[in-house]
């Protein structure tokens, strides 16, 4: 058996395709995981966006649902939820059956740009309303009281 036909008869090393691709698949859900963590106080803003538009849709079908309305008091450090104005008949959580209110966490900057505004029976907001949720916008249109 000479030296060539021994060499060619042995696997050569590497990768086949498919060890390639899980490899980077595995290495795309790592860093998909681990990017938050290098960036909390977005990953906040973003958490606290989503709550914001929560709250916003749930005191509309609660208006809706009462045909009564909503009052939401925005402030710095948090928002509430309430039937009247000033709040002292708090709208109640579903969940906890608690006065319905949620604090702004201390990395995220929350503005309105109108505080108090309401929900009347029909959804429909007393005007249209931008809030910002550390240069996240939460929109709340004229009319439809959809939110954005």
């Amino acid at each position: 058996m000479n030296e060539r036909s021994a060499f060619s008869n042995r696997r050569h090393g590497g990768f086949s395709l498919t060890e390639l691709v899980v490899t980077i698949v595995i290495l795309g859900i790592i860093t998909a995981l681990a990017l938050p963590a290098f960036n909390p106080q977005g990953a906040d803003a973003a958490w606290f966006q989503e709550q914001v538009r929560a709250a916003m849709r749930y005191a509309q079908k609660q208006a809706i649902a009462q045909r009564r309305l909503v009052h939401v008091f925005v402030s710095p450090a948090q928002i509430d939820l309430c039937y009247d104005d000033p709040c002292t008949q708090p709208l109640l959580a579903l969940t906890t059956g608690t006065a319905y209110s949620i604090s702004v966490p201390s990395s995220v900057v929350l503005s309105s740009s109108i505080s108090p505004f309401t929900f009347n029976g029909l959804g429909q907001p007393s005007s249209a309303v931008t809030l910002n949720v550390s240069g996240l916008i939460v929109t709340v249109t004229a009319e439809t009281g959809y939110v954005l």
